[in-house]
């Protein structure tokens, strides 16, 4: 089976794809800021191998890629992120490798340069699809995540039994779990290329409202909780102060209106398996709530 480098493994999504092909007995390497994170969520492993290094340390990866026919990225940076992805995907490419899988955004299919987010994610998609001599590159293109809820959700849910948003209380939002996420990376990366190919994922599991979240967690947590619309201003003073997102990323959040996303049917035929549901997604997370 091909070996996999993931850049990006420490994250939520990069953590549980890393568990997932160490269970699947790939052979795999991952290239961390801090050796002693890495081996707190993942242990020892034969199949494990961990590269001390960054974003900007490319003799680490150039040395370590080597060998590998499968790179998996995902790049938080959004500053830099065309760059940093193109970057490492050149090295892959040139060392060998047949695939680059990335962890793009649902937001590449927005208006161009809707906000930073989505032109981030297009101008890398665009970066490494443009590559001379390039191998396979998938995108997956997921909308917001279920793990989103940890950007203050959680909070106040706890002490307010309210979720708080700027959009109606009836306007939908396209959602993923991330473990819908790494579960299709890990797919991707552990089939054969050829199949593959240059596919596009997109990532959506379910459209909801902010109300039919509050009933989905008032049903999961057993008590009432109320979703309650706030101004724009108020919103962004959230994510900037409780999240900690720079301004371009908490305005994109805040400026993204009302979905067009439909829910992606096909998503059960690449995971093989149905699409894991918020409702589930809670079960196994309410304690955090």
């Amino acid at each position: 089976m091909s070996k996999v480098y993931v850049i990006g493994a420490t994250g939520g999504i990069g953590n549980q794809l890393v568990k997932t092909l160490l269970s699947r007995g790939v052979q795999t390497t991952i290239l961390v800021r801090d050796p002693s994170k890495a081996a707190g969520l993942f242990g020892e492993s034969e199949n494990l191998t961990v590269v001390q290094g960054d974003y900007a340390d490319d003799a680490a990866f150039k040395q370590s890629i080597v060998g590998h026919e499968r790179l998996f990225l995902l790049v938080q940076d959004f500053k830099n992120m065309p760059a940093i992805k193109r970057n490492f995907a050149q090295i892959a490419y040139a060392a060998g490798a047949k695939q680059v899988v990335d962890i793009s955004s649902g937001s590449v299919s927005s208006p161009w340069r809707q906000h930073q987010i989505a032109t981030s994610h297009y101008c890398s998609e665009e970066a490494i699809f443009n590559l001379p001599n390039r191998g396979s590159y998938v995108a997956l293109r997921p909308t917001q995540f279920f793990s989103n809820h940890f950007f203050g959700d959680h909070q106040t849910i706890k002490f307010k039994s309210a979720i708080f948003g700027s959009a109606k209380p009836d306007s939908t939002v396209p959602w993923i779990s991330p473990t819908d996420i790494a579960e299709l990376a890990a797919n991707v990366l552990t089939e054969p290329i050829e199949k593959h190919g240059d596919m596009v994922y997109s990532m959506t599991s379910e459209v909801l409202s902010g109300n039919d979240r509050a009933q989905i967690l008032s049903r999961v947590l057993g008590k009432d909780v109320k979703y309650l619309q706030i101004s724009a201003e108020e919103q962004y003073k959230a994510y900037v102060e409780r999240a900690h997102f720079p301004h371009s990323v908490a305005y994109g959040f805040v400026d993204a209106g009302e979905s067009n996303f439909q829910i992606s049917p096909a998503l059960s035929i690449v995971l093989h398996r149905p699409p894991q549901s918020l409702e589930a997604w809670l079960e196994l997370n309410k304690d955090k709530f």
